[in-house]
């Protein structure tokens, strides 16, 4: 059986992640924050009420748990698969599955401190709750980053791994 078919299956899986946890980053939540308005004197002021801000970022938020973890998961399926079947290349498809799980423990132990902070409930809305959420969710896409990193890392350590095995 020729184990192309689950190469390209493999680096579909690390390229649609690693682009899809950057776009999260660098346009989703630029944008989800983008209402806002400059003072003079270059204290900013949110425009967007912090419960609509904390709204746009848990369904963002919410809409990448759904989708994600299973894509990671297959991803690093698949390369356990070929580090298994293809000795020579084992080291690399190791790495790529380590780094497409490895947002599991990133995300639980880095990450999670802020993500309950930021779905931490607001009771009353002023202006504090608004720039401390804002202030937490610029946070959570700086870390964001770090995931994307990884999925970036698995998907050039597979694609080496195929062309080198090839």
């Amino acid at each position: 059986m020729s184990l192309k078919p689950i190469k390209i299956a493999a680096l579909f899986g690390s390229g649609i992640a690693s682009g899809g946890v950057f776009y999260i980053s660098a346009f989703a939540i630029p944008a989800i924050l983008s209402p806002y308005n400059y003072k003079a004197e270059g204290q900013g002021q949110a425009v967007l009420p912090a419960k609509a801000l904390q709204t746009q970022w848990q369904h963002v938020y919410a809409t990448g748990k759904r989708f994600f973890p299973s894509l990671f998961a297959g991803t690093s399926a698949l390369y356990l698969y070929l580090a298994y079947n293809v000795p020579d290349a084992r080291p690399l498809y190791l790495l790529a599955a380590g780094c497409s799980m490895s947002i599991v423990p990133y995300t639980l132990t880095v990450m999670m401190p802020n993500i309950r902070k930021i779905q931490t409930e607001i009771k009353e809305e002023d202006a504090q709750d608004a720039l401390r959420l804002r202030d937490d969710v610029k946070t959570w896409g700086r870390l964001n980053y770090g995931r994307a990193v990884m999925q970036a890392v698995a998907f050039l350590a597979g694609a080496w791994a195929v062309v080198d095995s090839s």
